[in-house]
């Protein structure tokens, strides 16, 4: 599998690249005694495999990339639930770039997830994103930052303008998202769909969309970062989204909210810091509000505190840390109902550290920890307590210049309000694979 090298010459210099990246779990066993093999993505980046194709030379380029792998989705019939779906394939990026003036004005346009200005740093960890921590499907104990509460602007029309050490970024995204929407509107709202809830087209139609903007400035020592984006909703189809869940669970209809519409707003602020040599530090503060417009609700702010780090000061090792903590605070008058009362509150705390020794040029060691620990406090009712650490270890492996395997052992540990508890040790495996 390649591009030969007279295909990667061609085009005024540009380079042509190829990527695979498969990761799996090949076995897991859990404290019940269930045994499974690749059922799970391993060491997978977003929890999927990926067969990447991209293309630049100094004025334009792109990238094509197709998710691939064991991924669950709901499916609507239509009527009501119909079990689980598996979808093996996906979009993971698909767009194209231009600079017409040189480095002075870029146009991106498609599928991708744009994190300018927002350093990594997490070469050593299989990390979560960057923001906002809060509430997993179905009111769950926590995810990782989404495309709603993270730090990327993602898929749309993104222009971008330099004037020496400033850039500024606009995204606008009309019938937002391959993910958030979608899974509403594109893969489940056929006709059958419509009319068994008794709507119409014009309950789910073209008002959706995102805007969304970045600043950075490099300041010398590394560079600040601003970020402001909203999604915007109707709200005759937040309350149709919600409709569908419902259906699709088995659980009667939920009533509706009020109010005309709901915007989703995340903003924060970023910095990057690299004055010390072998140190890469970078810090941020994101905040999120689902916000209602109808009178005399309370809008709740959802808050995310980030600092990542990666020191490679001794040759041959290379550590990386990630530390998030999410809070907030609830109202009296907070209308999506998941931190009603002023006594209600969430929290969630992430720390993970990796570290990868290079042993020799074709082999390699990396351990990573992690625990998540998450609390929400709704006065007693819907409390909910839910702590998982992981530990890993994998041999890394230079099969060629443009090919590596990983393997490795890997343990899972989860309880929830202190009664559901569960093991998991698995056998991830990896193939990543470059032309």
């Amino acid at each position: 599998m390649g591009v030969p090298l007279a295909a990667q010459e061609e085009g005024a210099g540009g380079k042509v690249n190829v990527t695979l990246d498969f990761s799996a779990t090949a076995l897991s066993v859990n404290n019940d005694g269930d045994v499974d093999s690749f059922t799970d993505s391993g060491f997978g980046d977003d929890n999927e495999s990926t067969l990447g194709f991209s293309y630049e030379n100094e004025f334009f380029g792109g990238v094509a990339s197709l998710g691939f792998g064991p991924q669950t989705f709901r499916f609507f019939d239509g009527e009501m639930a119909d079990g689980m779906q598996e979808k093996l394939f996906s979009i993971d990026k698909l767009y194209a770039w231009i600079k017409p003036f040189g480095d002075y004005f870029k146009f991106s346009a498609g599928i991708f997830e744009n994190t300018d200005g927002v350093a990594d740093y997490t070469d050593d960890i299989d990390n979560f994103g960057m923001g906002v921590f809060v509430f997993g499907e179905g009111g769950g104990a926590f995810t990782e930052p989404t495309e709603n509460t993270n730090v990327a602007l993602v898929n749309g029309f993104l222009p971008e303008v330099t004037f020496g050490p400033v850039t500024a970024q606009f995204l606008f995204s009309p019938n937002f998202s391959k993910n958030s929407a979608n899974i509403f509107f594109d893969d489940y709202m056929n006709t059958t769909g419509l009319n068994a809830l008794g709507l119409g087209p014009s309950d789910v139609d073209s008002r959706l969309f995102r805007i969304g903007g970045r600043i950075i400035a490099n300041i010398g020592v590394g560079t600040v970062s601003a970020l402001f984006k909203l999604n915007h909703w109707p709200m005759a189809a937040w309350n149709t989204s919600r409709t569908i869940a419902a259906m699709m669970s088995g659980e009667p209809s939920p009533a509706p909210y009020g109010g005309t519409a709901v915007d989703n707003m995340t903003f924060g602020v970023y910095a990057d810091i690299t004055a010390v040599e072998n140190l890469g530090i970078s810090l941020g503060y994101t905040g999120f509000i689902v916000a209602s417009d109808e009178n005399g609700v309370d809008n709740v702010l959802w808050n995310g505190i980030d600092l990542r780090a990666t020191w490679t000061g001794i040759e041959g090792l290379s550590i990386s840390t990630h530390n998030n903590i999410s809070f907030a605070k609830g109202s009296d008058k907070e209308w999506t109902l998941l931190l009603r009362g002023d006594d209600s509150s969430f929290l969630t705390l992430y720390n993970a550290i990796g570290a990868t020794v290079t042993l020799t040029e074709r082999f390699g060691i990396n351990g990573e920890i992690g625990n998540v620990f998450s609390k929400t406090d709704r006065g007693g009712t819907g409390d909910i307590d839910y702590d998982t650490f992981w530990g890993q270890l994998k041999l890394i492996t230079a099969v060629t210049e443009n090919a590596e395997f990983t393997v490795g052992v890997r343990v899972d540990y989860i309880t929830q309000n202190d009664v559901d508890d569960s093991t998991v040790f698995s056998v991830p495996v990896g193939i990543k694979v470059s032309f």
